[in-house]
């Protein structure tokens, strides 16, 4: 793991550890980001605050018979963060499905929550953001709080 200081160094003996916050979307290596996550937070016996951007599409409304079924992009997001915090090495878990940029989001959520650490992953293996994810690079740069870089290949 690598770390990366977004902010000013603390205080000697300023070791009071709040949330940590890791940002998520359906990607293996964002699952193995959210497990580092987990482990920290369960390490300090705080709370894990995952986050998840979701793109905005209309809902689907499906009907058979008089079986009816009704799915949008929240719910379909919120399933997911579901099924995510169940499978994690932590208990204190709590969540959010946001839509818009995603390293604006996670940092702004981890500022929300005055947490301690955001956690990202380090590869999106594509173009120019081949070593640190683009994603990851932007919440280097927004971040108010420590950034934790997980080794996620």
């Amino acid at each position: 793991m690598v770390f990366g200081l977004a902010r000013q160094p603390h205080e000697q003996g300023d070791l009071q550890m709040n949330d940590v916050v890791v940002g998520v979307d359906t990607s293996d290596t964002a699952r193995r980001a959210a497990v580092a996550a987990a482990e920290l937070a369960s390490a300090y016996s705080v709370n894990l605050h995952i986050v998840t951007c979701a793109q905005a599409s209309s809902a689907l409304n499906v009907g058979i018979g008089s079986e009816s079924m009704h799915s949008d992009w929240v719910s379909e997001a919120a399933s997911f963060l579901k099924e995510l915090a169940r499978g994690l090495p932590h208990d204190q878990i709590t969540t959010a499905v946001k839509s818009g940029d995603p390293a604006g989001t996670i940092c702004d959520e981890a500022k929300r929550l005055d947490a301690r650490a955001i956690v990202v992953g380090n590869r999106r293996v594509q173009g120019v953001s081949r070593v640190l994810g683009s994603v990851a690079s932007q919440v280097l740069k927004k971040a108010t709080c420590d950034v934790l870089i997980s080794y996620t290949k």
